[in-house]
């Protein structure tokens, strides 16, 4: 019934919005290439081929929507209607006079431009949506049911808010669209990069992903999956004002990734697609508690695949068995035993290398894809990353938002059981976690690929000038903490970050966990090392560095793993 309600709703609110101007904001276009308009700033942005930055350009100018252009800087067109455009660039503005007297700041970019008409909340609401490509002609208007989306980005007090796209047709029902060269889908996702003060993140981290990590087990039975989705950086109007960069992306969802459909005939589980959306016991690994299938969450595991609203009651024994796996496998003999039966080991060696990398330690339990591809066959679990904003030296903290390089937090073995278990010395992969480490040190996370990389995608924002448009709407805004928002120095941020990490990223991976001096070597010292801190430092904080058993306790038990390290067993 809900559904119903629903469809009716939105079939009469595009109907509503029949009469509504395709391209409200469109007051002009450039060779054919629409201007979208901020009506209250005044100002109108073009999307050109890219090519033309750094060049002058000869164009058409075409008034839309009664806005006849008198004349740009001054220069009055005259019948031709066409201007020269010098040395175009990002950091270049034209003045526009209209014959209605109103006077515009025209400007170019090379970014998409993706605009939304509507009036969007919390919940799904009618709306439509125009993207126009570098070079290109406006698309039609694309009706869709649109929201505000994420969790804690989605606070009341926010204000570049996230979106959530789902196109439909005129009946209202699913519409696939192909948009920017990805992939044909309803469903599409613009991420604003909302507390980032690089504002592309989690796209460039999510593009890393997808060069570097080895597909899942089951790539033979399905060579077209993605464990990450793709994008476009875009920039972004909704009605008449801007709203700035954003990023275009796929969802994550049983397309994305392949998995076996559910039977519905026989009511037959097959694949399954989890999220993680809090920090705890479950999430991490550590400790499995009784599962109600009958609920849409499990323990912060929320369904995605079988949708729990058209497959009731779910099924969550898969990741039942996986957490129970890792909880019985505090011990590192039973973890070599087990681990290979529930997980995806060289995906989840793969992942814990790149979340030690971008120090991505929201990604540790929280915000992340566990998948299975098909539980009637094969009940291992793989991963598929997610919301990587608060990575490369940024948090979500307003107090410890941008800590310093060498704080307790930046070289911290991961909480999750998973990946924690990788760094003892006796874990059957350890040495092919440190191979797979130092092969990929070479290739995608050599310090100058990574380096490269980021800045390379904040350049293009810089010279198309959105970054100074950003700066411009956003610069003290309470989503960022009321920091400015200056991307040549966030640019020279993230060089400094990895310059000066990567290096000791390397000596605290190989570092052995009996060294808990951290001299370099395994020594009685060492064993003093706890001594001193079982006789006299028992009220400090709890120390991982001196957990040599990872058992979650500093007792006499560690220094028999350092005797037993010593000795040769």
């Amino acid at each position: 019934m809900k559904y119903i309600v629903n469809k009716f709703m939105v079939i009469t609110a595009l109907w509503l919005m029949a009469g509504f101007s395709a391209n409200a904001s469109v007051r002009l276009t450039i060779d054919g290439c629409p201007a979208f308009c901020d009506s209250a700033a005044s100002t109108m942005l073009v999307s050109v081929p890219q090519q033309w930055f750094g060049s002058s350009k000869t164009a058409a100018v075409q008034g839309a929507d009664g806005c006849q252009v008198v004349s740009i800087d001054g220069v009055p067109l005259g019948a031709a209607a066409t201007f020269t455009f010098a040395d175009i660039a990002g950091s270049r503005s034209w003045t526009v006079q209209c014959a209605d007297g109103k006077y515009y700041t025209l400007q170019f970019t090379y970014l998409p431009i993706v605009e939304m008409e509507g009036e969007f909340g919390y919940d799904y609401a009618a709306g439509t949506v125009v993207i126009a490509e570098p070079g290109m002609s406006a698309s039609e208007a694309m009706t869709a049911r649109i929201k505000w989306r994420g969790y804690t980005t989605n606070a009341p007090d926010k204000h570049k808010r996230n979106y959530s796209i789902k196109f439909v047709d005129e009946n209202g029902e699913k519409q696939n669209r192909k948009l920017l060269g990805l992939r044909r889908d309803n469903h599409w996702i613009l991420d604003a990069g909302q507390p980032d003060m690089a504002r592309v993140r989690n796209r460039v981290a999510t593009e890393l992903w997808l060069d570097m990590a080895r597909p899942p087990h089951y790539y033979e039975q399905a060579p077209d999956v993605l464990t990450g989705v793709r994008g476009e950086v875009v920039e972004v109007f909704l009605g008449n004002e801007y709203r700035g960069i954003y990023s275009l992306t796929e969802a994550m969802d049983r397309k994305q990734l392949q998995l076996v459909k559910h039977d519905t005939i026989n009511n037959v589980f097959h694949g399954g697609l989890w999220k993680t959306d809090q920090f705890n016991s479950q999430t991490g690994f550590r400790l499995a508690v009784p599962f109600n299938d009958s609920l849409p969450d499990y323990c912060s595991f929320a369904v995605k695949y079988p949708d729990f609203d058209e497959v009731f009651p779910t099924s969550y024994k898969v990741l039942y068995d996986a957490i129970h796996a890792m909880e019985r496998s505090e011990n590192i003999n039973v973890y070599n035993i087990l681990v290979d039966s529930y997980f995806d080991v060289p995906v989840v060696i793969d992942y814990t290398i790149f979340y030690l990398t971008l120090n991505a330690n929201d990604n540790s339990a929280r915000n992340i894809y566990w998948l299975c591809y098909d539980r009637a066959v094969n009940k291992r679990l793989s991963i598929a990353v997610w919301d990587l904003d608060a990575t490369v030296g940024q948090t979500w903290s307003p107090v410890d938002w941008r800590p310093p390089l060498t704080a307790y937090n930046y070289f911290k073995i991961p909480y999750n059981w998973l990946f924690k278990m990788l760094f003892h010395n006796k874990c059957k992969y350890r040495q092919a976690f440190l191979d797979r480490y130092d092969e990929l040190r070479t290739t995608w996370l050599s310090t100058e690929s990574l380096v490269n990389r980021y800045a390379t995608a904040i350049d293009r924002l810089i010279d198309c000038g959105a970054a100074t448009r950003e700066e411009q709407r956003w610069n003290g805004d309470s989503d960022l903490f009321g920091h400015p928002l200056n991307f040549v120095d966030e640019k020279q941020y993230i060089i400094e970050w990895f310059t000066q990490r990567m290096p000791l990223l390397d000596v605290w991976m190989h570092h052995h966990i009996c060294d808990v001096n951290f001299d370099g070597f395994i020594t009685a010292a060492d064993i003093t090392r706890l001594y001193d801190y079982l006789l006299f430092d028992q009220q400090e904080q709890y120390n991982e560095h001196l957990d040599t058993n990872f058992d979650g306790e500093i007792t006499a038990s560690d220094i028999t793993n350092i005797y037993e390290e010593l000795l040769g067993d």
